[in-house]
């Protein structure tokens, strides 16, 4: 079996990037299709957050919100697919994320909903690119 992992954000970039690999799957049978959504840690306001279950059932919203509209896009086409979600540096996680699940190839977009901090530091594609230990797709 052959993983793809796309991380998602739910930007239109993060969509042509999920069309591609389902195009992708469809063309190589035996290939799974992951989806992940990284919420950055950075920043992360958790100040109005009581306890840890508090902190918990937030991210869990944060992370449905970003994936629902991924589900949208993959379940119509019958296409098995694994969802998984993630709270850190986005492109740290993203490779993590690759190494552990034993994706194959990463499939994503070049333009996301990153933070300014993005723009002074490099594109989240960029630093995965760096990081990654498998081949990684960009898709414009």
């Amino acid at each position: 079996m052959y993983d793809l992992l796309v991380p998602f954000d739910n930007s239109p970039s993060a969509r042509r990037a999920l069309d591609h690999a389902l195009a992708m799957v469809r063309a190589r049978a035996g290939t799974r299709l992951q989806v992940l959504s990284v919420l950055d840690d950075v920043g992360m306001d958790t100040r109005e957050l009581v306890d840890a279950a508090e902190i918990d059932r937030v991210l869990a919203a944060e992370a449905a919100a970003i994936l629902d509209p991924a589900r949208a896009l993959v379940e119509p086409t019958g296409i098995a697919c694994t969802y998984h979600s993630a709270a850190g540096t986005p492109a740290r996680t993203i490779a993590e994320h690759a190494r552990a699940h034993g994706v194959g190839e990463i499939v994503m977009g070049t333009r996301g909903l990153g933070t300014l901090s993005g723009l002074l530091l490099g594109s989240v594609a960029q630093r995965v690119l760096l990081l990654a230990d498998c081949p990684v797709t960009l898709v414009k």
